[in-house]
């Protein structure tokens, strides 16, 4: 399958969930007093739409991942997590999911989007992902980075 041929905006490209999940789901929310794992957490906030999980798959297994927070009245659309697999580095996965992030923020009216980079890879030092994301137009702002979004168009194509 060649990566660059398929929009991410495709709906094959959102988990769907089962009855049965957000049955889980709904459960959960309603006991969100006791104490939750990080998955029933994680569940839980997608359920609510504060989450939204953006996979791309290769024949083999994932090939990235884009994790976005759409918090209610804030200014900032958050990234919770780039991921792009060790195979599919240096090839605009990873750019084209921030673009992803970016245009779904201008869309939905934010005035920024920031992260907080961190490596899970020790091959990967953070340094090295604070340079890759400046590059991106992305600034420091404390422990977060921060780009301010502007109004041009995009498209984003993998």
């Amino acid at each position: 399958m060649n990566m660059r041929s398929r929009d991410l905006t495709s709906p094959s490209m959102a988990r769907r969930h089962t009855y049965k999940e957000l049955t889980q789901m709904q459960r959960i929310s309603n006991n969100a007093g006791e104490e939750m794992s990080i998955e029933e957490l994680y569940r839980c906030r997608t359920e609510r739409g504060e989450l939204q999980c953006h996979r791309i798959n290769a024949p083999d297994g994932m090939a990235g991942e884009l994790i976005i927070n759409i918090p209610v009245n804030e200014k900032n659309l958050s990234i919770e997590e780039v991921f792009v697999d060790r195979k599919f580095r240096n090839t605009g996965l990873g750019s084209s999911l921030l673009d992803f992030a970016e245009k779904t923020a201008r869309i939905l009216g934010y005035q920024n989007v920031e992260l907080r980079p961190f490596s899970t890879d020790p091959l990967i030092p953070d340094r090295t992902l604070h340079e890759w994301y400046t590059k991106r137009g992305y600034q420091p702002d404390g422990e977060k980075m921060c780009k301010k979004i502007n109004t041009e168009n995009s498209r984003v194509i993998i």
